[in-house]
């Protein structure tokens, strides 16, 4: 009797064990996501994140680089997000297709204010909620720099060519001539997102 009555409290405890390990499983499960997405929501920028979201043409996103400074919260200075995309087609058909996807997305042009001045292209003035921007289309500067010129060797007086020689490359081609040369896009975009609060421009 004793003996059962030992088994029949190891049981219970183990029961008990069991249950209480289910119980802490299901509760981190059920946690898991609202951790997930309150970690994302203070790691990932909300402005970049609506920027990804742009529906845009793919030939006007064929790269892209992002700058931030300042803070999310405005603590000391509120941040300053920069990106700049590189299309392929010219800057009027650029800023047009932006234009659309900005409008779609919610941006309305700026009734206040004054764009900055800009040299080259064209500069237009954004708000949306409590944000601000200014964006920038132009056409690149595109500085390719020119083949290398192949220098050839005359063989000195007598010197006879070995059987396995090869021809010399035509003069004018260089090295690796087969490789794809570089392309310069058709325009260039940055767009500068401010908080309304702590707008200025950027010259």
């Amino acid at each position: 009797m004793i003996k059962r009555a030992e088994i029949r409290k190891q049981l219970r405890v183990a029961q008990q064990f069991k249950v209480a390990t289910l119980v802490v499983v299901a509760i981190l499960l059920l946690a898991a996501y609202p951790i997930y997405e309150f970690t994302r929501s203070v790691t990932q920028d909300p402005v970049f994140g609506d920027l990804d979201a742009l529906d845009l043409p793919s030939w006007a996103t064929i790269q892209q680089d992002d700058a931030a400074s300042g803070s999310r919260w405005c603590i000391g200075q509120c941040r300053l997000r920069e990106r700049t995309w590189a299309s392929e087609r010219k800057p009027a058909e650029t800023q047009a297709a932006y234009d659309t996807a900005f409008r779609n997305a919610g941006w309305r042009p700026r009734a206040e204010g004054v764009c900055p001045a800009v040299q080259e292209g064209t500069a237009t003035c954004w708000q949306r909620d409590e944000y601000v921007m200014d964006m920038w289309v132009r056409a690149p500067i595109c500085d390719l720099p020119p083949p290398r010129p192949t220098i050839t060797t005359k063989p000195s007086a007598g010197a006879k060519p070995s059987a396995g020689a090869k021809p010399s490359a035509a003069a004018g081609s260089s090295p690796g001539a087969g490789a794809t040369p570089a392309v310069c896009p058709g325009s260039l975009v940055t767009v500068y997102v401010f908080n309304a609060i702590d707008y200025h421009p950027v010259t």
